[in-house]
């Protein structure tokens, strides 16, 4: 070693010192829970690199033996790594059809830092040490690699495709007359409440699914004799049979035991063993709402897995508590077991992956066909759009308690709700959308009014200003953000032509505190301090900014119109908007990545289109209409190379299922964008056609009555909307933005695009 005295000190000891913290970290925070080989060799390279740094400082002539070594640990370690990205991107690309963009992106991301933090000090190290000393073996290790690695790749994607199971028709769709006829040969049911027919037990079947003929798991009503006081209990069968025989099965199944009303049946299609011997992460194994599990030849179908919620179970980083996607293992093995779940996080091996097709019966008979619990051929027409925003407000208008909340959570399967997590943007912008897409109705006034009532009772008084700032308690908070006073103003001037000079006084008084949390450039203080009487200072409030523009053009625009009205002068109003809007369009989001990267921005294009009739800025219309041209890039269109499904979706792929409140955002926001467009004249044919992709996903993502086989009875769900295809929770802002999108949007569109259904 020769090199030794020639070899850097500080240099490499600045390097190493980063690298140890690199990997300590990753050590000490990845991979999500649990000491494994990854969370090992992160601390041994971390240690290496930290005794690198006392060698180097030191100028000690062994640094260069740790160095090599290191370098080469840490090749190693880029290498069994890259192979372990690339088998579980083989995996994950087989089995949803392509990795998708969110997904391809996020391991392209962490396989490229991989590299910044191994390849560059690697090379360095090796290269100052003397280099590649035995040229020939080292090829000869790479190609063996290489072999292996292929093998591996081949394993992986094989493990993907499953085994197909003997199909007892040639689509799902060829099965629907046949149930049809099956429902109407049962005995109806009567006026009586229909219940849920959810089961939260697997369904014993005689044979495993791959060894019997074929297979179908059915759920219905099953008629009941004395002395059970009820006449039908939901129960859930499992029917074996030689594939040639298995409607003959079923319909002997049925004929026995059921009543004519709400049915679901899953006919299995294909089986895939799980098994830990492959790098794809548990939570991509399995795919939300497409997918059931079978162990022991008792199963679980699809739908089931997402009634029981297991898709939002697994926390991939413990010190992210809200981050939750994918499934837990130790809560699947506790469904199955029937017990708690086991403290340390078992393999998926024993698990078996299946898919099925997706039927139903409502209670009426009608057969449909519903991959992941929706009708996917659902069109988008007048009748089919107001039928959704019927169901929408009548949601909203069941979930106001008599103080005028509007309940925060609602489990569709088990009627839990939760009032917990009551926050004044959800309750401001749900009055808000009940004012401007909802119906004239009596009722929906009353539903607003109260809720204004309820929004106006919690503000906070300073002087002539105004704040709204809930309460813990009776004691006054010290502090309110500024997108509280914001989105309530909002509402409260949106829903004025509803019911009146009513609340005047307080718009008022929440317009001079919009104004004195102004800065003199346009931008807008965060918070401020109610108990010492002074702004907050800090960086622009996500949201809040736009809130704020909005209603301040909403102020403008009443006062100027009722000049008579407690509100600031139109005139300081105007020149309080101009210059918030000049401050957003040329300073607030300036810089090098303009045309490709925004936050969420929605409220400024319903600020900009609020202010169309009375104070139209260019430069922040523009703004408005860039952040819509980024955000098209994100929906799904028929090249997407995504399941049909979720064509009209914002999201990132086909393995992370794309969230409905940004679709709705979205719809929302393109119709703002869509209003502008018009009022300069613009052609609008490409925006219709993308907002008519974004609403024929809403409209099918909606919680329906047709739909409910296993709602429960007590709680109106029909009208909702739930997170996702694999959360089946329903929250009210969920709602509140959907509905907004298809009012908003519906309007735009040249109805109806399709037959009525």
């Amino acid at each position: 070693m020769s090199q030794a005295p020639s070899l850097p000190r500080f240099s490499l000891a600045l390097v190493a010192l980063v690298h140890a913290g690199v990997f300590g970290w990753a050590g000490y925070a990845l991979p999500w829970g649990g000491p494994t080989l990854f969370a090992a060799a992160c601390a041994a390279l971390g240690s290496l690199y930290l005794l690198l740094v006392a060698l180097a400082l030191v100028g000690s002539r062994y640094r260069a033996h740790v160095w090599r070594l290191t370098a080469v640990l840490s090749l190693a370690f880029l290498a069994y790594n890259t192979w372990m990205v690339f088998d579980a991107a083989t995996y994950i690309a087989v089995l949803y059809g392509g990795l998708g963009r969110g997904v391809a992106a996020g391991l392209g991301a962490a396989w490229a830092v991989l590299v910044l933090f191994t390849l560059p000090t690697s090379v360095w190290g090796i290269v100052a040490t003397g280099g590649i000393r035995r040229p020939r073996i080292t090829a000869a290790g790479a190609g063996a690699a290489a072999l292996l690695v292929t093998i591996s790749l081949w394993r992986s994607a094989s493990a993907a495709e499953g085994t197909p199971l003997p199909t007892i028709a040639a689509s799902p769709e060829a099965l629907l007359p046949e149930l049809e006829a099956i429902a109407a040969s049962l005995p109806p049911l009567g006026d009586r409440v229909t219940p849920s027919l959810l089961t939260r037990e697997p369904v014993r079947c005689e044979q495993a699914p791959e060894v019997a003929g074929a297979t179908a798991v059915i759920s219905f009503l099953r008629t009941t004799a004395p002395p059970d006081p009820e006449p039908f209990r939901p129960t859930t069968v499992c029917v074996q049979a030689e594939p040639d025989a298995l409607l003959a099965a079923i319909r002997g199944t049925l004929k026995e035991a059921a009543a004519r009303g709400p049915m679901k049946i899953d006919v299995l299609t294909q089986v895939a063993p799980l098994t830990s011997a492959i790098a794809a992460p548990d939570i991509f194994q399995i795919r939300p709402g497409i997918d059931g599990l079978c162990r022991l030849g008792r199963c679980l179908m699809p739908w089931q897995l997402v009634a029981l919620d297991q898709f939002t179970t697994n926390r991939p980083l413990d010190f992210i508590d809200d981050l939750r996607f994918g499934v837990d293992s130790r809560g699947l093995m506790a469904i199955f077991s029937g017990g708690e779940p086991p403290e340390e996080r078992p393999a998926l091996d024993g698990l078996t992956r299946i898919t099925t097709w997706s039927l139903m019966l409502d209670a009426n008979g009608t057969p449909r066909s519903i991959p992941r619990l929706r009708d996917q051929e659902l069109p988008l027409t007048e009748r089919t759009l107001s039928r959704a925003l019927i169901l929408a407000e009548r949601h909203i208008l069941h979930a106001q308690a008599p103080d005028g909340r509007f309940r925060y959570l609602l489990d569709p399967y088990s009627g839990a709700v939760s009032w917990r997590g009551f926050a004044v943007p959800r309750q401001a912008g749900t009055t808000l959308a009940l004012c401007e897409v909802g119906t004239p109705r009596e009722e929906v006034r009353q539903a607003v009014r109260k809720s204004l009532a309820m929004l106006t009772s919690i503000e906070e008084q300073v002087g002539d200003l105004g704040a709204i700032a809930p309460r813990r308690g009776n004691k006054p908070p010290p502090a309110t953000g500024l997108g509280n006073t914001a989105l309530s103003m909002i509402a409260l001037l949106s829903c004025r032509d509803r019911v009146g000079p009513e609340f005047d006084a307080a718009i008022g008084r929440l317009g001079r505190f919009l104004l004195t949390m102004m800065r003199e450039d346009g931008g807008f203080y965060p918070a401020y301090h109610l108990k010492e009487d002074h702004v907050i200072e800090g960086p622009d409030p996500l949201y809040a900014g736009g809130q704020a523009v909005f209603a301040l053009s909403l102020l403008e625009a009443a006062a100027a119109a009722d000049p008579e009205a407690p509100f600031p002068p139109a005139e300081e109003l105007r020149e309080a908007v101009e210059r918030a809007m000049e401050y957003t369009a040329r300073h607030y989001w300036g810089h090098g990545l303009y045309d490709f990267f925004f936050l969420e921005e929605n409220w400024h294009c319903l600020a900009a289109r609020a202010s169309l009739g009375h104070h139209r800025n260019a430069n922040y219309e523009r703004f408005c209409l860039d952040y819509v041209t980024y955000k098209s890039r994100l929906i799904f269109d028929e090249a997407s190379e995504v399941s049909p499904d979720l064509v009209g979706a914002y999201g990132f792929g086909n393995v992370i299922p794309p969230h409905n409140t940004p679709t709705g955002g979205f719809g929302e926001t393109l119709a703002a964008a869509m209003a502008i467009r018009a009022a300069d004249g613009d052609d609008l044919t490409d925006d219709r056609a993308l907002m008519a992709r974004v609403l024929t996903f809403l409209v099918r993502q909606q919680w329906r009555p047709e739909l409910c086989f296993a709602c429960d009875p007590e709680q109106v769900i029909a009208g909702g909307w739930s997170e996702s295809l694999a959360s089946p929770v329903i929250r009210i802002d969920y709602t509140q933005h959907c509905m907004a999108a298809l009012g908003h949007g519906g309007r735009l569109l040249d109805l109806p695009l399709g037959a009525p259904r």
